[in-house]
């Protein structure tokens, strides 16, 4: 059975593009109804992130690449040959393969981001829930998540931040241990800071406090995280109330200073107080570095970090696309074997017959035997029979990873041998 793959990615297609295939999960029940109703598409899903939009199905036929196509250009509100422009079409193994490196993080912007296994695993556990998954569309959605998690238990690639503001996060959860429950003060509304306050917010922290030199940039960004805007010559008090200080402000001075550091560190009982400069020139005054219980970090600091994780998860890619690339094969040989197992079935009972039916014609010619001579008579029949099994059943199981390929085997022993 046809294994097919149509997408976009981030290298392929420009955002405008994947935004209008982009689907919410809202969405996706209606979606995918609509996938599996199309003529030739026997099971069908859709991983739909904000880097990526792939339709999956299984078919008889690869006619239904058509169909898939005209169906995404439709949702698409785009021509056919625009789309076609963008789009990647894959096949059979090739589409197990590229699930089993999207799950892992391999095909990603940054490699090994850990996000994109929970989104594919979203996109499977819906689908399944639906029943838009086919048998084989099963198979290889529990396998993808079987690979990708093994790859990520075995080579630690989603350990290490390749980005400045995930750099902070992950530095942060070193002082900290979990942030559920922090809060967070955010001094500027530069993109980075904002970028960082993002990766915060997904960790859960109770609160963020954004204070800017203008106050209604400040309440936008606030309410965007569900925090609270502070007049910006109002900020210091809140040093003693938050645990981690973002500062990405346009200030060409210092706007933090040890002294204010030592005050809110007593304030805080000497509890640990976490604090990024992103800001150029600096908005924090590198002393507070010596302040016992003060953690500073400017963007070279973070930058280094990031650069350092991102030759180390390079070479952990390598070790992650030897363990896809075996488990690629090991699936593809049992995807095989369970294929045959029907016609090799068939072809042993067919064979047997022939044999008991021959051998009980033998006997009644050469009259009485006893239980020894039968014995040998069966056993050198069984064997013959083995014999020419053999190589047929090796062939069917060891045959092509084209579907095709392997059908015209089947059909090819079929006939030989005589089976319906």
């Amino acid at each position: 059975m046809p294994l097919l793959l149509v997408g976009v990615n981030h290298r392929t297609a420009p955002v405008e593009v994947r935004e209008r295939l982009n689907v919410s999960e809202a969405k996706l029940p209606d979606l995918l109804q609509s996938l599996t109703a199309l003529d030739g598409v026997d099971g069908g899903t859709v991983i739909s992130t904000c880097n990526r939009v792939e339709t999956i199905v299984s078919s008889t036929s690869e006619d239904v690449i058509e169909t898939v196509v005209e169906w995404m250009a439709e949702r698409a509100r785009t021509s056919r040959t625009d789309l076609e422009k963008h789009l990647y079409i894959l096949r059979h193994g090739d589409v197990v393969k590229h699930l089993f490196r999207v799950a892992s993080g391999l095909d990603s912007m940054i490699v090994g981001e850990p996000q994109i296994a929970g989104q594919v695993k979203t996109a499977f556990l819906k689908s399944q829930e639906l029943g838009t998954l086919d048998p084989l569309l099963n198979q290889v959605f529990e396998n993808t998540m079987r690979v990708a998690k093994r790859v990520r238990t075995d080579t630690g690639i989603g350990e290490h931040a390749v980005s400045i503001p995930f750099a902070a996060v992950e530095l942060a959860k070193k002082i900290f241990g979990e942030l559920q429950g922090l809060r967070v003060l955010l001094l500027g509304a530069g993109e980075m800071g904002e970028l960082t306050a993002e990766h915060l917010a997904a960790q859960r922290v109770e609160q963020i406090f954004v204070a800017n030199k203008t106050f209604e940039r400040a309440a936008g960004l606030a309410e965007r995280f569900e925090g609270m805007a502070v007049k910006f010559e109002d900020f210091h008090p809140y040093l003693e109330t938050c645990d981690i200080v973002i500062a990405s402000t346009a200030a060409p001075h210092y706007v933090i200073e040890p002294e204010q550091i030592e005050r809110a560190l007593d304030a805080r009982k000497r509890r640990g107080l976490f604090l990024i400069d992103l800001s150029v020139p600096r908005n924090i005054n590198p002393e507070v570095a010596g302040v016992e219980n003060a953690y500073l970090y400017n963007i070279d600091d973070l930058q280094q970090v990031a650069d350092s994780n991102r030759e180390l998860r390079q070479k952990k890619a390598v070790q992650a696309e030897e363990i896809v690339l075996r488990e690629l094969e090991g699936f593809r040989k049992r995807l095989v074997a369970q294929d045959a197992v029907p016609t090799i079935v068939e072809l042993q009972k067919r064979l047997e017959e022939i044999r008991a039916a021959e051998l009980e014609k033998c006997l009644r010619k050469l009259g009485p035997v006893d239980a020894e001579q039968r014995a040998a008579i069966e056993q050198l029949t069984t064997q013959m029979v083995n014999k020419i099994l053999h190589y047929p059943i090796l062939q069917l199981k060891e045959s092509a990873e084209e579907p095709q390929e392997r059908e015209s085997l089947r059909r090819t022993i079929r006939k030989i041998f005589g089976l319906r």
